[in-house]
C-alpha cells in the first residue's frame, strides 16, 4: 500500500522578485549625457531640427553650417576693406537603425504558473534594457570618434593616441587638470565627466578627503557633473577611463518609420504607435496579431496549440548622436577630452609607528 500516486506535486511560488538578478539594468551614463544635453536650454538640437529629423525617413537630413575661416589682422590702415567672406557647408546626419521585438501567445498561460502579465512585463524589460545598452554604446562611440586631437596646453602630461594618460600618482589631479586643459582649448563652460567604474571609485575616494579632512580634494570633483557607464572599457593596464565634455556641445536626434510617425492602422489588425520606453526618446511600435500553429513554441506546454493566436510587438527607431560641428579636427580643439588613469603597483598605504614602547613595568 502506498500514497505515492496521490502525493502533492512540488510546491511552487511564482514570484518574479526571486529571479530579478537575471535581468538587471546597467548604468548608461553616456546615453544620459546626450539625452540631458538634448533637452538643455543651450542644446545644439533645436526644435526645428528635432521636428525635421522625426519626419526625415526616406530622405537625407542635412544641417547648414559654417566652416572655420582664417582672418588676417593687418598692421597698417588701408582705404580698401577686405571682404572676409564666410564659408558654408552642409553637414549630413548619419542615422543608425535599432530594432528589437518579441511575441506572446495569450493561451499559453492557461496551464502555466507564470502568468501573461508577468511574462509580458519581463519581455518588455528585456527589450528596453537591450535598447538602452545599445544606445549607450553608440553614445560612447560618438565621444570616442569626436575626442579632441588638438591640445593647446597639456600641462605635465604627454598625449598618447589623442588621449591624456595619467599615471597612478596623478590620479587625484587628473579631473581638475582635464578641466584646465579644456579652458586652454577655449572651452570654459560647465564640464561633464562620462566615466567608467574606475572613475566612479576615484570620485568616491576623493570624497573621503572633504572639508576639514587631511587634504580637501573637493575642488577636483565638486564643480563637475558626472555620468557613469559600464560601456567604457579600460585598455590593458588602465584603472579608469573618462571623457570630459563641455556642456552644450552634444545631443541626440531620432526618427521613426513612416507608419509609426503617422500612427497608422489597418483593417487587418496592424497598428503603429509612438511609445515611451523611458529612454528619453520616442520609439516606434508595430503591433499585430496572427493565427497559426504555435504547438512547438514551448514544448509540452504548448503541444495542443495547433491553431492559436499570437501577438507580435516590434520596436524600432533611427538614432544619431551628434557633436557640435568642427571642420578642422586636427587644427581646432574639440569640446571633448579623453583621459585615462594607469593602474598602480603599490596600493597599500604605509603605516609609520612614531615613538617607542617601553618594556619595563612602571613602578
Amino acid at each position: 500500500m502506498s500514497l505515492l500516486a496521490t502525493r502533492l506535486q512540488n510546491w511552487r511560488i511564482a514570484d518574479p522578485r526571486f529571479s530579478k538578478n537575471t535581468l538587471r539594468a546597467s548604468r548608461y551614463g553616456a546615453l544620459d549625457l546626450f539625452v540631458r544635453q538634448t533637452e538643455a536650454p543651450d542644446s545644439i538640437i533645436t526644435p526645428e531640427l528635432r521636428a525635421k529629423a522625426l519626419g526625415s525617413m526616406g530622405n537625407t537630413l542635412q544641417i547648414p553650417v559654417f566652416d572655420k575661416d582664417t582672418v588676417t589682422v593687418a598692421t597698417s590702415r588701408t582705404c580698401v576693406v577686405a571682404d572676409n567672406e564666410s564659408t558654408s557647408a552642409l553637414y549630413t546626419i548619419s542615422f543608425s537603425t535599432l530594432s528589437v521585438g518579441f511575441t506572446i501567445v495569450p493561451s499559453l498561460y492557461a496551464n502555466n504558473e507564470i502568468g501573461y502579465e508577468a511574462d509580458f512585463n519581463r519581455k518588455m524589460a528585456k527589450i528596453t534594457n537591450a535598447l538602452a545598452n545599445k544606445l549607450d554604446q553608440l553614445a560612447v562611440a560618438a565621444l570616442e570618434a569626436n575626442k579632441t586631437q588638438k591640445f593647446n596646453d597639456t600641462l605635465i602630461y604627454t598625449p598618447a593616441g589623442n588621449a591624456i594618460p595619467a599615471d597612478w600618482n596623478q590620479r587625484e589631479d587628473i579631473l581638475e587638470d582635464v578641466a584646465t586643459m579644456m579652458v586652454a582649448n577655449g572651452y570654459d563652460g560647465q564640464v561633464h565627466i562620462v566615466g567608467n567604474g574606475g572613475i566612479d571609485a576615484l570620485v568616491r575616494k576623493l570624497a573621503q578627503h572633504g572639508l576639514y579632512n587631511d587634504v580637501n580634494r573637493q575642488l577636483e570633483y565638486a564643480d563637475k557633473v558626472f555620468h557613469f557607464t559600464n560601456n567604457i572599457t579600460n585598455a590593458e593596464g588602465k584603472y579608469g577611463t573618462l571623457y570630459a565634455v563641455e556642456e552644450g556641445n552634444v545631443g541626440v536626434v531620432t526618427r521613426l518609420d513612416r507608419e509609426s510617425a503617422r500612427q497608422a492602422q489597418t483593417k487587418i489588425g496592424h497598428e503603429w504607435l509612438q511609445v515611451d520606453l523611458g529612454l528619453g526618446m520616442p520609439v516606434g511600435l508595430h503591433h499585430y496579431q496572427a493565427v497559426g500553429d504555435q504547438s512547438a513554441i514551448a514544448g509540452e506546454a504548448s503541444a495542443d496549440l495547433t491553431c492559436a493566436l499570437k501577438d507580435f510587438y516590434g520596436f524600432s527607431l533611427d538614432v544619431a548622436f551628434i557633436v557640435a560641428y568642427n571642420n578642422d579636427l586636427e587644427g581646432t580643439p574639440n569640446p571633448i577630452i579623453k583621459a585615462t588613469i594607469d593602474k598602480g603597483t603599490n596600493y597599500a598605504t604605509p603605516v609609520t609607528v612614531v615613538g617607542t614602547v617601553s618594556t619595563k613595568a612602571e613602578a
